[in-house]
Formats: structure tokens, sequence, C-alpha cells
């Protein structure tokens, strides 16, 4: 419980530290909280292409297994 208390701490403290160093770069406050609660706005394209090659790469081992023991049992059946 200690260790939750300590993150969700940390975890405000740097959101609000973040959020303050917008709003002092002229940032209104709506786009200050979007941005920091989501983000994927403000992610360049490369850095988009390096996150989907990320998911891919964790997702892509295990789904292959799955579809070839899906078509290994399908073809059993036959």
């Amino acid at each position: 419980m200690k260790i939750l208390g300590i993150f969700l701490l940390m975890l405000s403290l740097i959101t609000g530290i973040s959020i303050g160093i917008d709003l002092l770069l002229g940032f209104d406050l709506s786009t200050s909280l979007r941005v920091s609660f989501n983000p994927l706005y403000v992610m360049e394209v490369p850095e988009l292409v390096v996150l989907c090659l990320f998911i891919l790469f964790l997702f892509g081992p295990g789904g292959y297994s799955l579809l070839q023991k899906w078509m290994g049992e399908r073809n059993r059946g036959r």
C-alpha cells in the first residue's frame, strides 16, 4: 500500500510539473491537460512508426504461434 501511495504522489508531482511548464510556455490549460494525458498528440511520424514496430514485436510472436496452432488443428480435422 505504501508503494502505491508513493507511486501516486510521484505521478501527481511529475504531472503537475509538466502542466506548470506548459503553462509557463504559454499554452492554455486545456491544451496542457490534453497533451499531458494523451502523449500521442505530440508524437512525430518516426516516433509513431517506432511505437507500431514495438507493438508488432511485442504481440507478433504470440500471434504467429497462435495462428500456427489454429492452422494445425484445422488441418488435422480434415
